[in-house]
């Protein structure tokens, strides 16, 4: 008796070689990574038609965050109110930016000190914030930024900075408000006039060496709307009101 030999599955199944078969299947693949190719490609084209060099600097930033990287532009995506953050937390963040005030752009700092302050309420506008001076007072963009660079100049491109007391609830009836002081090294500096926003900020005159100064931060917690359970700033005072 002739043995006959068993034909392979490929042969029985799709009457056409085994070898065929891997063959067709290379060339599919081929086909499939094309196609993925070409759909790649045409969304990048169209992420560079809606702003590539901002969705770059986005990524690039968030990988800075992310990788623990010091970077005031990496900080400056950050700077925004979040109820996850602690006032000494919130208090770092600010001082950071303030301390390399022109850096990225001019007055990034400041412009870190408005987005974290306690905003307007109800009917007066979402970019006017409360005054550092503890009043009742609210301030646009501008207002702010002339109030700082004359009344708060010390804390602008300071030498260094240093918390002097822990975080204060001065009040035993009401735990949304609380108060830290801090303590700036910088050299005095002597205004040539108060710069506006659209002209960037001018160096002051630097008089003499470093000096202390002392400021108290105050924060209050809020309680409803779009930055619930976030700590902000309310006010600065000079001096140290945390004792």
């Amino acid at each position: 008796m002739t043995a006959v030999p068993v034909p392979s599955k490929g042969i029985v199944r799709l009457r056409c070689p085994a070898r065929a078969i891997i063959s067709l299947f290379n060339v599919g693949s081929l086909q499939f990574r094309k196609r993925v190719l070409n759909t790649s490609l045409r969304v990048s084209a169209e992420d560079d038609r809606k702003g590539g060099d901002e969705k770059l600097a986005e990524v690039f930033n968030q990988f800075v965050f992310l990788k623990g990287i010091k970077s005031p532009a990496a900080a400056g995506q950050q700077l925004n109110p979040s109820p996850l953050l602690p006032p000494t937390a919130v208090l770092e963040q600010a001082m950071s930016m303030l301390q390399r005030n022109d850096w990225p752009e001019p007055d990034s700092g400041v412009q870190a000190a408005f987005n974290l302050t306690l905003p307007a309420k109800d009917g007066l506008g979402a970019r006017t914030v409360r005054s550092w001076r503890a009043a009742e007072e609210w301030l646009s963009w501008e207002r702010f930024h002339a109030l700082l660079h004359v009344s708060y100049n010390p804390l602008i491109n300071c030498d260094s900075w240093r918390m002097v007391s822990p975080l204060v609830f001065p009040s035993e009836r009401f735990d949304n408000k609380a108060v830290q002081a801090l303590e700036v090294r910088a050299r005095p500096r002597k205004s040539r006039q108060v710069p506006t926003p659209s002209e960037g900020a001018t160096s002051p005159e630097i008089t003499t060496s470093l000096r202390s100064y002392t400021y108290t931060f105050c924060w209050e917690r809020v309680e409803n709307g779009a930055f619930k359970d976030c700590w902000l700033i309310s006010g600065v005072r000079i001096g140290n009101y945390a004792l």
